[in-house]
């Protein structure tokens, strides 16, 4: 059960800077598309789009301990669903790989 969840945290980890990259990259003008699709069918900016990722990657980070932001923090119980939340917001919003990777660590954090 130990090595579900350090396969968990490994998922988690990758999951949330996989969306922090896509984020940064979504809010920085390149001069070209990244082809990205969103779920709700470009029903949002890109500028939004990166802000949101980089939000949800950030609050996945700091609810599995790998970083310290107390104003994001959202208390000691129910991590658990915390991330899972997390990761399917960020599935809807942000970062879909990402957010996959988030809601399968999240799953491997319960067993």
């Amino acid at each position: 059960m130990a090595d579900l969840k350090k396969i968990g945290d490994l998922l988690v980890l990758l999951g949330a800077l996989l969306g922090l990259i896509q984020g940064i990259l979504l809010i920085v003008p390149l001069g070209f598309t990244l082809g990205f699709v969103n779920v709700l069918g470009g029903f949002l900016d890109g500028l939004i789009i990166g802000i949101l990722g980089i939000l949800f990657s950030l609050i996945a980070l700091v609810n599995s301990g790998f970083l310290k932001i107390s104003a994001l923090d959202f208390g000691k119980k129910n991590k658990f669903l915390v991330v899972l939340i997390i990761g399917v917001l960020m599935l809807l919003f942000a970062s879909d790989l990402g957010g996959i990777l988030v809601i399968i660590g999240a799953i491997l954090w319960m067993l």
